[in-house]
């Protein structure tokens, strides 16, 4: 069974934009020049998963924080 994201969280810091739907744990990011992105997992308000970049931009680390949720293990 497919479930369909509704991205109601929405946020941009420097040049990244972040969408996350909480009612399925998933959300995206990109930036808006380039293009480049990947995927977001979240489980219980903490980033556990997410691809499309080796190491996540420090521009989508903070709106993800931005949007009240945890980097898990990050410092």
């Amino acid at each position: 069974m497919s479930r369909n994201h509704e991205y109601t969280l929405t946020t941009k810091v420097g040049k990244w934009e972040v969408h996350i739907s909480p009612s399925t744990n998933y959300g995206f990011f990109e930036h808006i020049e380039l293009g480049e992105g990947g995927g977001l997992w979240f489980k219980g308000g903490a980033l556990v998963d997410y691809d499309g970049v080796f190491e996540l931009p420090s521009g989508v680390e903070a709106a993800i924080q931005e949007l009240g949720y945890r980097l898990e293990g990050g410092e």
